[in-house]
């Protein structure tokens, strides 16, 4: 191979790429063909799409058939249809079709978002999750895949706006008389795009690292590592779309579910999926798991989250709802058949202990309310043998057994022992339980013996008495509670049954119309796929919350250890596959950042040396941005911050974050609010803590107090280090006179 010329390219990973020489007029006669292409291929969705959506229409006004078996064919044809109209409706997105392969054997193949083929039975588009289409992103030069050309499309919207060809293989271009047009090259063209409120997809410009990723199999765990800036999320969502392209009916059948860390992370992804045509997966952030209409604020102390991160809290969750129930009746009176026996609820309370000592969160038919019918009837039996001692005390001779003797309707009947019933095992609900604990109704001393020691029962009770609600971390003990009570069994109708003339196989229910599983259901627990990212601040806990969603699930574990945010175990890949019942995972690393400038990235490294971790472990930059990071010190560090964070949106457009200590949010969102005169400007600026920003990024970044950032935690210089790199354009440091600044030798005195 000649070497390459000095003005040849470079792909991300340092290979140079052979410059190419067009001849003049090349490049417009190819956008020209590839923009009536593309035409064809938008013109063939939009009329698919609502040829889908009329026949979805059709199938659900058809009221023909009266027969159970006629109404679930029409749901079903229905669903059909409506899935395939979602499947070709993409909301705002780049474009279907982002690529070209042409092929040594002369032919050629467009790949875009969804496989299109014409009434003809021509392919316009294969779908980039298909196998054909893997050497869009894997191929080389050095191992071109049968690939001779690889041409990237930038467009927008119905309109191409440029092209950018990659020779793979000379000697068959020359054969087949293909040429090289090129522009900007795809991946720093994207790169270089201003962010907005949504994470987009990168199905265009997915590398090979990332799309051997994307492309494994759904077996185990797979576990995704890489820095800041590396692609994981995306990757990792680009992942449900491909595993939904390869086996819908098990993934789209029971659902696959993605986990946040946070509502700003699950509404900053949102898009992501609907863009690549799928709509199935249910995006839920760790507060997402509270019961429905809770309220929750915001994180617990990283000390305090680690008690209740705790696997220790399992059982004490167990012993709470043991200890939530009522005292029961001094005595109770029973009277049958002439004969009255008094019950004290000392013998009632062993019997229901005991009871409650069986109950458990690992098992469907040990729960507290699936137990209820074993409670009632223990405590039938308890008032039958009570009933008959007193029975033979005063002469009498009871009969042996209680069955058809009419004691259980007298028991019914009476006002004393329905009072009892409701007291011996009554319907509990998760936050209840909870609340006695933190509001000390229940003696958590005696709850937490032999669980947790004096000074962990006192962080969590100020904690508790701190709180003006629940935290994400108190979630994970709510589901637990939860878990443990289990579902309240339905009451029994005694409405009549809907006449139903048609035939219907034994034990088919002629009103029953659920087709498919409501993944959207808070009870729902047997998801395909699972998909956790930032998965590092996971806490114990909150791994037995997300795990008991899919039992029988794969998984994809995201994250990176430098970032935690915790202080607490799991520390390694393999703690979490044991929490979520896998014995080993397989780790796979991304090394390139995507989104960091090398500017940035030089503090970055500072940071995260600081912390204790090998400043090589920051992934390496593709680009540099030109501008030097700057540091603000002074006393006015608000007003100074929010100037910046101005300056900078002014400057470009864009989104700007201002990330702070959570104490000095308020403060900063007012000075904001007064000081920024242009919605334009407004709506461009967030304000955020450290922890909030995990997994977002944005184009230019204000970190104010870094050193009360680095100082608030033993892990607060991982925050640090994910807050310095959020950004994709640049970087400010707002900070006190005499603070120490980790990284200050790579910033520009301001």
């Amino acid at each position: 191979m000649t070497a390459p010329a000095p003005d040849s390219r470079r792909d991300p990973t340092g290979a140079d790429v052979a410059p190419t020489e067009p001849e003049a007029g090349a490049k417009r006669a190819a956008i020209e063909a590839e923009q009536a292409h593309l035409d064809r291929v938008h013109d063939r969705v939009e009329h698919l799409r609502r040829r889908a959506d009329e026949r979805a229409a059709q199938a659900a006004a058809d009221h023909s058939g009266s027969t159970f078996q006629a109404r679930f064919e029409r749901d079903v044809t229905a669903h059909h249809h409506a899935s395939r109209a979602a499947r070709y409706t993409f909301g705002d997105v780049e474009s279907l079709a982002f690529g070209r392969l042409d092929l040594v054997d002369g032919d050629h193949l467009h790949v875009g978002r969804v496989s299109v083929v014409d009434d003809r039975g021509d392919v316009l588009l294969v779908d980039w999750r298909a196998p054909a289409s893997a050497a869009f992103y894997q191929a080389t030069p050095a191992s071109p895949m049968d690939v001779v050309r690889r041409r990237t499309l930038v467009t927008r919207g119905r309109d191409l706006r440029d092209l950018d060809d990659e020779l793979l293989d000379a000697d068959a271009a020359e054969r087949l008389g293909l040429g090289s047009v090129t522009g900007q090259g795809a991946l720093l063209a994207a790169l270089s795009r201003t962010r907005t409120a949504h994470m987009r997809d990168i199905v265009a410009t997915i590398q090979a690292d990332q799309d051997r990723i994307i492309r494994s199999p759904a077996t185990g765990t797979l576990v995704v590592t890489g820095g800041p800036g590396t692609g994981k999320t995306v990757v990792a969502l680009h992942r449900v779309a491909y595993l939904l392209y390869g086996d819908r009916d098990r993934f789209e059948g029971r659902g696959i579910l993605v986990v946040g860390p946070s509502r700003a992370f699950t509404e900053y992804t949102a898009r992501v999926l609907p863009s690549l045509g799928e709509d199935r997966a249910v995006q839920r952030s760790l507060d997402g798991f509270a019961p429905r209409g809770l309220r929750v604020t915001g994180w617990d102390e990283p000390d305090v989250a680690a008690v209740k991160g705790d696997l220790a809290m399992a059982e004490l969750c167990r012993r709470a709802v043991a200890a939530a129930v009522p005292p029961l009746p001094p005595t109770t009176r029973v009277s049958f058949d002439g004969s009255t026996a008094q019950v004290d609820a000392r013998s009632l309370a062993q019997i229901r202990r005991r009871l409650l000592g069986r109950t458990s969160a690992d098992r469907a038919q040990s729960t507290y309310h699936a137990r209820a019918g074993a409670a009632d009837d223990a405590l039938r039996a308890a008032l039958w043998k009570a009933w008959r001692s007193a029975r033979r005390a005063s002469g009498g001779r009871p009969p042996e057994e209680r069955s058809g003797t009419g004691f259980d309707q007298a028991l019914d009947d009476s006002a004393q022992v329905t009072m009892l019933r409701r007291c011996f095992w009554p319907v509990l609900d998760a936050t209840g339980v909870l609340e006695a604990v933190a509001t000390g109704r229940v003696d958590l001393d005696r709850l937490a013996d032999g669980l947790l020691d004096a000074g962990q029962r006192r962080l969590l009770r100020d904690a508790w008495a701190a709180a003006d609600g629940w935290t994400v971390d108190d979630v994970a003990l709510l589901d637990e509670v939860r878990a443990v009570l289990g579902t309240v069994p339905a009451p029994t109708s005694d409405r009549p049954r809907e006449s139903d003339p048609g035939l219907r196989v034994t034990g088919d229910v002629p009103d029953a119309e659920v087709l498919y599983a409501d993944v959207e259901d808070d009870d729902y627990r047997d998801f395909a796929h699972v998909v956790v990212d930032e998965a590092q601040d996971l806490t114990p806990m909150q791994w037995r919350m997300v795990a008991r969603r899919g039992p029988y699930a794969s998984w994809t574990v995201v994250g990176d250890l430098a970032q935690r945010s915790r202080v607490a175990e799991p520390r390694d890949w393999d703690a979490v596959a044991r929490l979520i019942g896998r014995r080993q995972v397989a780790v796979q690393g991304l090394t390139v950042n995507y989104r960091t400038p090398v500017e940035i990235v030089e503090v970055a490294r500072a940071v995260l040396a600081a912390a204790g971790y090998d400043p090589d472990a920051v992934p390496q930059a593709v680009r540099e941005s030109g501008r030097r990071p700057v540091l603000y010190r002074t006393q006015d560090l608000p007003t100074t911050a929010v100037r910046a964070a101005v300056d900078a949106a002014e400057r470009a457009d864009g989104t700007v974050v201002l990330i702070a200590p959570p104490e000095m949010l308020a403060d900063l969102e007012a000075r904001v609010d007064r000081l920024v005169a242009g919605a334009e400007v407004r709506d461009r600026l967030r304000v955020h803590d450290a922890r909030t920003v995990k997994g977002l990024e944005f184009d230019d970044v204000v970190v104010v107090a870094p050193d009360r950032i680095a100082a608030a935690s033993a892990v607060g210089l991982h925050q640090l280090y994910v807050a310095v790199t959020r950004a994709t354009r640049s970087l400010a440091v707002v900070a006190d006179p005499d603070a120490h600044v980790p990284g200050e030798e790579h910033l520009t005195r301001a």
